[in-house]
């Protein structure tokens, strides 16, 4: 009977080797693949940072604009992207993903501008007049995109000759539309920007990814826990077909978790 008890434990001792050797393997090959995921972020970034914006085609052969984004905590960020750190500081939340765009609008205006004139006094005599046109030019391209301009514009004259002129601006709008997303390349993600705005051009685009894990914190779990179930069971056995029920409880101590 001891040597049965012996032989017993000697199993159960080397089972339990074995089982931890397999956890440490698995335990092992996660911490692999974390130091590849850092390493794959390290390369990204370098590659983001030297990156400059390309002009390309979507599948409908409309003009969009497309630069590689830095994936990067937040602490990470402070040494890569200064600008887009102080616009993280700038908001009340967790920022997940964040662009920065500059752009050029330049409206095209077909002919000149029409207007309406009028002349106050007499711009022939030493006393002078003015002569004041009222002009408004309004371009537009759909629904989303236009540009309105109007103003005054007052040319003084005195004995015949030019001694002034202005012009006041009363209305100036732009109206655009502008679509911007993230794109999943081969090995790295890219910003789109794009905008129906026929004089729009990005001078400047700026983008940072934060990490899932740098926005939600991994819970605290505790290594004891307690449970309890119920299970339904069958088998064969040398005794023939049979089956059983039971309720149990088991406590557990978590030593390595993945």
């Amino acid at each position: 009977m001891i040597d049965l008890i012996k032989k017993i434990d000697s199993r159960l001792i080397l089972l339990g080797g074995i089982v931890i050797l397999v956890l440490l393997l698995f335990r092992q090959c996660e911490a692999t693949r974390n130091a590849s995921s850092e390493t794959q972020r390290y390369r990204n970034n370098v590659a983001a940072l030297s990156d400059t914006i390309e002009a390309t085609k979507n599948k409908l052969g409309k003009t969009q604009y497309e630069k590689s984004v830095l994936v990067a905590s937040y602490d990470e960020l402070k040494d890569l992207n200064s600008d887009l750190t102080d616009e993280i500081d700038a908001q009340k939340g967790k920022v997940a993903q964040l662009t920065k765009l500059v752009a050029i609008l330049s409206t095209p205006h077909v002919g000149p501008i029409p207007g309406t004139g009028t002349v106050e006094g007499n711009p022939c005599d030493s006393i002078g007049g003015s002569f004041i046109s009222d002009w408004k030019d309004m371009e537009v391209y759909d629904v989303n995109n236009w540009r309105i301009l109007a103003g005054k514009t007052t040319i003084k004259v005195k004995g015949g000759k030019l001694v002034a002129n202005e012009t006041l601006i009363s209305d100036d709008q732009i109206g655009f539309d502008l679509i911007t997303g993230l794109e999943k390349k081969t090995d790295h993600y890219e910003i789109f920007v794009r905008s129906n705005y026929p004089g729009f051009k990005p001078t400047k685009i700026d983008g940072a990814i934060i990490p899932v894990n740098d926005l939600i914190p991994t819970p605290h779990n505790k290594p004891w826990s307690l449970g309890a179930g119920f299970q339904v069971g069958g088998g064969i056995t040398s005794n023939g077909v049979g089956g059983y029920i039971g309720i149990g409880i088991s406590l557990q101590y978590t030593i390595l978790k993945f």
